[in-house]
């Protein structure tokens, strides 16, 4: 037979016997990418709200040309960890390990625990199981994928150290002597001295030299020159008075640096500057990957200075160019990741609505400070973060190619509270914690302890105790919170609140928020004793991981938890708050889909954190481990 015939033959054999192998377009084939965003914190009832209202263009964009779920249910409890872990390895937290953001360390004040960010997980990751199918893969800043605690990505960045604190410092100028510049002052030069508290490079000054370059007769110090040995070189930091500046700093082979701003009048009678915190990023790849990126985007910027906010150091738009600084690196440098190494999958995040929310998330009258004016104000910094990620979302919609997959997911919602707890205080108080004089727990004599996250609380039984001890401290344990009562205070101004809340809603037409508002107010009006707690889970609960504690708190809505030893209950000192039962819509999550292989213009029912790893693994035509126990989105998808 003739060779030519023999192979038509063969590939006619083929196309039978073998139909989708080549012939047919495999929409989930080798050449799919995935990039997975997630917005810390993003409510899903907020952000479907904003969509509607046109201020966030780009996720509009994105629900029309491809896939939005009705809402995403997150895990218990809906912590940034333990829902995060659920999101990259389809696992509950009793799989994974992380079972709240953090743990207790027994040597430690109550008040301290572990962090859970660096600590592994027990499952495999979506970037493990990923690179171990030959994809290449990378993180930025997801929680979970810390590549010292972890199998890494191919390219891995997370937040490093804080070499030191922000701060805002006088600065007394002298006199300049022995410095060598390049520029003429009208003025005679004088020089101030900054110290840097650095863990890393201890001692560390730098000179700052004022020059007066307007030849106007007048006494105008506006141009500042910083130098560690008091000479202009070309690598030292210039900058005009009131204008931001950076400066990196090395040491011991590593880089950081920190942004400021010199907050200086003409004739330096008065003279500060704000200096954030000093940051670094862990950066893993092959190698001059660092190198890499610190060349071509700088340091590790700080992620916010709430604190600097507050007290004053800085003005609100100050604030929001240092976060809004922050986002854009993580961005730029994600993007640029996934433009020069095309990784089959990225899966970057950012925190700033978490961050926004736990700070001033000031909707309920019944909330510290809250009334119509501040609560407006309030309102217009949560909007902004919304906006500064729906401007993430453009930016990643304008990288995507053909083959891309972009799904944007957060891990859970936010709800305002007004009230926190204090769970080892009623421990305390019922002779089942025990501490010493330093405030430490005595874990010898201790049956039980708290500790606290957000709106949840585990837990731990003293695992000396026998079994009939343990059995009967957790009875008295759960009888303890299952009976704990708080009768709220009446107090006019909340039913003023709730009453003004109200007619704003039927103004704007949210009727949602009516139903809701006048609830609250008839529920303050007839008041009553309220149980602030809910028992998620007792001492009985089956195949529980040995992070877990023994029984789960959670905080009823408007509570949330803390460690410390003060009074049973006092006014909430964060605004927002999650961790909380996750029914519940304030701390419902989002899901939206773009891509070749998902549907356009498409509405899903309820998803939960759990679908979309097995999701992700279908994307990726490669094979999911048995530990999945999420779905496979097949609703969203166009098959």
């Amino acid at each position: 037979m003739n060779k030519h015939y023999f192979y038509i033959v063969i590939l006619l054999i083929g196309s039978i016997v073998f139909p989708s192998s080549g012939f047919t377009e495999d929409p989930f084939g080798q050449e799919n990418k995935v990039v997975l965003i997630s917005f810390d914190g993003m409510r899903n009832d907020l952000t479907k709200e904003y969509v509607k209202e046109d201020k966030l263009p780009h996720i509009k964009k994105l629900m029309k040309n491809g896939v939005a779920a009705k809402d995403s249910e997150t895990v218990t409890p809906s912590l940034t960890a333990p829902s995060h872990a659920a999101i990259a390895s389809g696992a509950a937290p009793s799989e994974t390990g992380m079972v709240s953001n953090k743990w207790q360390d027994p040597h430690k004040e109550l008040a301290n625990g572990e962090s859970a960010f660096h600590h592994p997980l027990d499952k495999s990751p979506l970037w493990a199981e990923a690179k171990k199918n030959g994809k290449t893969t990378a993180t930025v800043l997801f929680p979970g994928s810390n590549p010292d605690a972890g199998t890494q990505a191919d390219y891995a960045v997370y937040y490093g150290e804080t070499w030191a604190e922000s701060s805002l410092d006088k600065l007394q100028f002298k006199k300049a002597e022995s410095w060598k510049h390049t520029e003429s002052s009208f003025s005679p030069t004088k020089e101030a001295i900054l110290k840097l508290p650095l863990k890393k490079a201890k001692n560390k000054e730098l000179y700052i030299l004022a020059l007066d370059t307007s030849d106007d007769g007048k006494t105008n110090y506006n141009r500042f020159i910083f130098s560690e040995n008091r000479s202009a070189d070309p690598k030292d930091v210039i900058v005009n008075a009131n204008e931001w500046g950076s400066i990196p700093i090395e040491a011991d082979g590593e880089s950081a640096g920190f942004w400021f701003k010199l907050k200086i009048d003409p004739g330096l009678e008065k003279a500060s500057i704000y200096r954030t915190a000093v940051t670094s990023a862990l950066i893993e790849g092959p190698d001059g990957f660092e190198e890499e990126l610190l060349s071509e985007f700088g340091f590790f910027p700080v992620q916010d200075d709430t604190k600097a906010f507050e007290k004053k150091w800085i003005t609100r738009e100050e604030y929001e160019e240092i976060s809004s600084r922050f986002v854009s690196w993580a961005t730029d440098v994600s993007l640029y990741i996934k433009e020069e190494y095309q990784p089959d999958l990225l899966m970057f995040y950012t925190p700033q609505i978490d961050h926004e929310s736990h700070h001033f998330l000031l909707t309920d009258p019944q909330q510290p400070g809250y009334s119509e004016e501040n609560s407006q104000k309030h309102k217009k910094y949560i909007e902004w973060a919304y906006k500064l990620s729906d401007e993430v979302v453009g930016q990643t919609l304008d990288s995507l190619s053909e083959e891309d997959h972009l799904l944007v997911v957060s891990d859970h919602g936010m709800e305002p509270v007004h009230t926190i707890l204090a769970p080892n205080t009623l421990l305390k108080e019922a002779g089942l914690l025990k501490t010493d004089k330093k405030g430490k727990v005595d874990e010898e004599n201790s049956k039980a302890m708290a500790v606290a996250s957000g709106s949840a609380a585990q837990i731990y039984l003293n695992e000396n105790l026998t079994k009939n001890e343990k059995e009967k401290a957790a009875d008295q344990v759960e009888k303890l919170f299952s009976e704990y009562k708080i009768k709220p205070e009446f107090q006019t101004k909340i039913l003023k609140g709730y009453f003004g809340a109200a007619g704003d809603s039927i103004v704007q037409g949210q009727f949602s928020h009516f139903n809701q508002t006048a609830k609250q107010f008839f529920h303050h009006l007839f008041r009553k004793e309220e149980k602030p707690y809910q028992i998620a889970y007792g001492n009985n609960k089956e195949n529980k991981h040995p992070n877990q504690g023994d029984i789960l708190l959670l905080g009823a809505r408007g509570y949330m938890m803390g460690s410390s030893l003060t009074s049973p209950h006092m006014p909430a000192i964060e605004l927002g708050s999650h961790g909380g039962n996750p029914d519940r819509k304030e701390l419902r999550a989002v899901f939206f889909a773009h891509g070749p292989s998902f549907k356009k213009d498409s509405w899903i029912g309820s998803i939960t954190t759990l679908d979309i790893a097995p999701t992700v693994y279908k994307l990726l035509d490669i094979p999911a481990p048995d530990f999945l126990e999420g779905e496979v989105l097949k609703d969203a998808l166009d098959l």
